[in-house]
């Protein structure tokens, strides 16, 4: 046994097994039993058509017996050389004598011309092929053999027609098969001779022979030998043994194995976590070996149980951390935004004013990141970037400065999500592009907007203002660290950020999540 072939027996299920292991074993007696049987079938079989083609051959003698009385009958009177008034006087024959023994005979004149009759029903001239004396034809219509002949002049034609139910037919073959039809036919037609009631005509077993050199075909169909008991149980008892030996090794297996285990395969996929301790059904079984598994299962789901209780209060006391140091977090943002608040407030320069403006804007920013990662937390979808940039948008117009004091700030943005990672950088990026905006196009307007592009989880970010003046962009004081912090932002965003400060518009590709 090959290897590839032992696997596939060892995924088979233990009844399959079973029943292939007992019919493999009972295999040589099944085909003894069954070869036995066929070969008895087929002598029967040959026996039977032995007997039908004898059959067939009588019919056959019998049928050329009657077209060659008809040629006879017809060949006589024009040999004789008289003429037809004589032929006529002949055929006519004497007043009282029978003339209803035989088939009609009618003469006819080289024009077709009917001379005379014996007796019957008139007979229409059916004149043979030219080049030759005789005919022999199938009136399938009528039922009739047409027999012609013409005389060795060419002046005279005689004809008979021999109608096929006068041909006396019987075939005595004992033992032998029944001929529940005989056909004749010319190629072109074909007439029923003798017919017997049947079930189906294609049920009957036919035989053929040639009749009148050829010229006519009898077909016989015999009724099927039917099958001898003696054949059904040769055929029968090796199946039946078979089957009852396979049901009763599956009826074993079924019922010692493979119930008990499909029982305890159901009550482990009843089991859910959560919802008590494994129910073990009675097992109805002698076998110490699955009541000792189900009841190791048992065992394993008690295990299974106190686990998760242990792993449900780990996650409860991680989540309450997780919540506190969010708390501590947002708290401690707070403070340092008040404190840089009030410095703000006690500055005497415009500068230092600004750059606490500044530093709060962007503690603002972070502050924003980290209480939407929080709220996104839990159900792990990531972070909504049109929050995310509202919630910028709204702080960076409250921080503004005097010049650009209500100063609108406009969001067109696909819905997305994106991680921590990518939201960090990106609300630092739209908090230096609009400060540098506000500073360099007070009376403008801000378009934060986010696109859908062809490339799978990226999204186009662009930061665009409107009204700028042409090279104010390039004479604010800090261009040079704000070149350094976008670069770094860049950086962190794995996208080239594209620049264009002529018009006031940047472009960056971002990572989104599904």
């Amino acid at each position: 046994m090959t290897p590839t072939v032992k696997v596939a027996f060892a995924r088979l299920s233990t009844g399959t097994k079973m029943l292939l292991i007992l019919s493999a074993a009972l295999l040589p007696l099944g085909f003894t039993a069954v070869f036995t049987s066929l070969d008895t079938a087929r002598a029967v079989q040959r026996q039977r058509m032995a007997a039908a083609q004898m059959a067939t051959a009588m019919y056959a003698a019998q049928m050329d017996a009657a077209i060659t009385a008809g040629l006879t009958a017809v060949r006589i009177p024009l040999r004789s050389g008289q003429a037809a008034r004589y032929l006529c006087a002949a055929l006519v024959g004497r007043p009282g004598e029978p003339r209803h023994t035989s088939a009609p005979i009618a003469v006819f004149d080289a024009t077709g011309r009917r001379q005379c009759q014996s007796h019957g029903h008139p007979i229409e001239l059916q004149r043979p092929p030219i080049g030759q004396n005789e005919l022999i034809r199938l009136d399938a219509d009528r039922g009739r053999l047409q027999i012609a002949a013409v005389s060795p002049d060419g002046r005279l034609f005689a004809q008979t027609d021999v109608a096929l139910r006068d041909i006396p037919l019987k075939v005595e073959v004992d033992p032998g098969p029944v001929a529940m039809r005989v056909t004749l036919n010319d190629g072109a037609s074909h007439a029923v001779v003798r017919a017997l009631p049947t079930i189906d005509d294609d049920s009957l077993t036919f035989v053929s022979t040639p009749l009148a050199a050829g010229k006519l075909t009898l077909d016989i169909g015999f009724q099927p030998d039917p099958i001898r008991s003696r054949t059904i149980l040769l055929i029968v008892i090796p199946i039946l043994m078979w089957l009852a030996a396979g049901f009763t090794g599956w009826y074993i297996v079924n019922r010692l194995l493979l119930r008990p285990l499909l029982q305890l395969q159901r009550a482990i996929d009843r089991f859910r976590l959560g919802q008590g301790p494994l129910e073990i059904p009675r097992l109805t079984t002698p076998a110490t070996e699955i009541q000792e598994l189900a009841a190791s299962f048992a065992i394993a789901s008690s295990r299974i149980l106190k686990h998760e209780r242990e792993l449900e209060q780990g996650l409860a006391r991680q989540t309450r951390l997780t919540r506190e140091v969010h708390h501590r977090v947002k708290n401690n943002l707070q403070v340092v935004s008040s404190l840089i608040n009030l410095h703000a407030r006690g500055a005497t320069e415009d500068a230092a004013a600004d750059a606490y403006a500044a530093i709060q804007r962007r503690v603002d920013a972070l502050a924003v990141v980290h209480r939407n990662h929080f709220a996104e937390l839990e159900e792990n979808r990531g972070l909504s970037l049109r929050t995310l940039a509202g919630e910028l948008a709204s702080n960076l117009r409250a921080s503004a400065p005097p010049a650009a004091a209500g100063m609108p700030i406009a969001l067109n943005m696909i819905s997305a999500n994106v991680s921590q990672d990518v939201a960090v950088p990106v609300a630092f990026l739209i908090t230096e592009v609009v400060e540098l905006m506000m500073f360099s196009n007070p009376h403008g307007s801000i378009l934060i907007s986010l696109e859908a592009t062809d490339i799978p989880d990226r999204a186009r970010l662009r930061i665009e203002t409107l009204g700028l003046i042409d090279h104010s962009l390039e004479s604010y004081p800090a261009i040079t660290r704000f070149d350094r912090v976008i670069t770094g932002l860049a950086r962190q965003l794995r996208a080239p950020l594209e620049q264009d400060r002529q018009a006031g518009r940047f472009e960056i590709l971002i990572s989104t999540l599904n």
